[in-house]
């Protein structure tokens, strides 16, 4: 045992002093390089709520139109800016109208000769028609030939402007029990309080405004 115990300190000493004359060494952390989480993929919550809010559209009903030309007059107006408009109906579906008219001239006076030499033309020609021009809206400078609840009508009065060398059109009037709307489209929210809005709306304040869903504007929608 006395040799074991001897053999044991001796082990010791030898591992002591090894471990003495070994040269120092150092040990140098690497520095971990910090990462830009928003150049990683990752996106904070609230840009995300912004690039959402940038590709959802943003659907409004425009509403208190006296007549469905009116909205009409809107909707091509909207056709020149960064909205998309579709008329709407509300209520239940009535019978349509149908105007036969005269295209529009080129200017006011152009208008006023066309009348007067259809006016002539029909006197001569023994038709009965009421007509007169149309000084605003989609159908400026127009002459309007009357307006139709039966179709056929319509034509077989149309038929009689062509056997005197004239060139009538006929036009759809949608007719519903409910308001006269317009469901207009924008990308965001923002945007229709920007000055293409502002300028569809300068010499129309009587419109009002509601915001809803475009899917649930669409599902009640009547397009003609």
């Amino acid at each position: 045992m006395r040799y074991i115990a001897i053999f044991l300190l001796l082990a010791n000493i030898a591992y002591f002093a090894w471990l003495y004359y070994q040269p120092y060494q150092t040990v140098e952390l690497s520095r971990v390089e910090s990462r830009d989480l928003l150049n990683s993929g990752l996106v904070l919550v609230s840009e995300y709520n912004e690039q959402l809010a940038e590709i959802t559209p943003i659907c409004e009903m425009i509403s208190s139109f006296a007549t469905v030309d009116e909205a009409r007059s809107f909707i091509a107006e909207v056709a020149d800016t960064e909205y998309s408009a579709q008329l709407r109906l509300t209520g239940e579906s009535l019978p349509s109208l149908y105007r036969l008219f005269l295209p529009p001239s080129e200017s006011r006076e152009e208008a006023t000769r066309v009348l007067d030499s259809l006016s002539e033309a029909l006197s001569l020609a023994e038709i009965e028609i009421e007509s007169y021009p149309v000084t605003r809206g989609l159908l400026a400078n127009a002459i309007a030939l009357g307006v139709y609840e039966d179709m056929d009508i319509a034509i077989q009065t149309g038929e009689q402007l062509i056997g005197i060398g004239y060139s009538p059109e006929i036009e759809e009037i949608p007719r519903s029990s409910g308001d006269i709307g317009v469901i207009l489209r924008a990308t965001n929210r923002s945007r229709t309080e920007t000055a293409p809005w502002l300028e569809l709306t300068v010499d129309r304040p009587n419109l009002t405004r509601q915001e809803n869903l475009c899917e649930t504007i669409a599902q009640g929608a009547q397009f003609p």
